[in-house]
């Protein structure tokens, strides 16, 4: 919908780093026991990243939001921007900690510098 531009390797690039993030809690789950209301939202987090990621790529492919209202790169790029800023603060840190080791929310953060730096290609 948006050209040629670096349009596939954008794509390409938003789903491989998608996978790798989605295997974080595989990899790198929390050793001790949680349960309650904050433990499930603490697992919903990875996944919900992960769709972000894949309403990115499908308003890549089609020109449209969520809502099928035409939406821009720039557009794309912002919403981007403001998940990897969630995922930066203190209380989403602290959230995503109960569901992985220190190691998995290390890697978490790699990754959302990854997807700025992508967010910044778009452009």
């Amino acid at each position: 919908m948006f050209g040629k531009g670096g349009k596939p390797d954008v794509i390409r690039e938003l789903q491989v780093l998608k996978s790798e993030i989605a295997r974080l809690p595989q990899k790198y789950p929390m050793g001790g026991f949680t349960f309650g209301a904050g433990a499930s939202k603490a697992k919903e987090q990875i996944p919900t990243i992960c769709a972000v990621i894949d309403d990115a790529v499908n308003a890549f492919e089609k020109g449209l939001d969520v809502h099928n209202r035409p939406i821009t790169k720039s557009q794309i790029a912002d919403g981007l921007k403001r998940l990897v800023a969630a995922t930066r603060r203190p209380a989403f840190i602290g959230l995503v900690s109960t569901a992985l080791s220190p190691t998995g929310v290390r890697e978490l953060g790699q990754y959302m510098n990854n997807l700025e730096r992508i967010a910044n290609k778009i452009r």
